[in-house]
């Protein structure tokens, strides 16, 4: 439960983009489970808020990718979302790896499988431009 737990900016940030209906999240910092939980509900509580945006692109350079206690908590996280939002949700992560590293890396290969099992849509990418132009020709 997150009720206690609210970020600090100095962790990160939540940008709206209404023109592309984007939400863009960027970790600042490294940041604990907890901290990592309230951030997700801060973004989904942004989506929600910003008529069911389902596109998030997320920075996640600063942060430890292969965690996989937070791998684990997101997968339980991530199961309500298209239900939440009505729709599957598109994760572009701006990561410094690409797709095909992703993949040769088992914590990930996992993610994106069970993004895909729940009808979501994760990628990985080493630039924030492709990462950007991949989710802008999402349905």
């Amino acid at each position: 439960m997150l009720a206690e737990f609210t970020y600090s900016p100095d962790s990160f940030s939540i940008d709206y983009r209404p023109d592309q209906h984007l939400l863009i999240g960027r970790w600042l910092r490294p940041v604990s489970l907890e901290e990592l939980k309230a951030h997700y509900q801060a973004l989904l509580d942004a989506a929600l808020a910003h008529g069911h945006c389902r596109h998030w692109l997320l920075d996640v350079r600063r942060r430890d990718i292969h965690d996989g206690a937070a791998l684990t908590w997101f997968a339980d996280f991530s199961r309500g979302l298209a239900a939440q939002l009505g729709q599957p949700v598109v994760l572009a992560y701006f990561a410094m790896v690409n797709q095909s590293a992703a993949a040769a890396d088992a914590n990930l290969r996992d993610n994106i499988r069970q993004g895909a099992v729940q009808g979501n849509s994760y990628r990985y990418f080493n630039q924030e431009n492709e990462a950007l132009a991949w989710l802008l020709h999402q349905p």
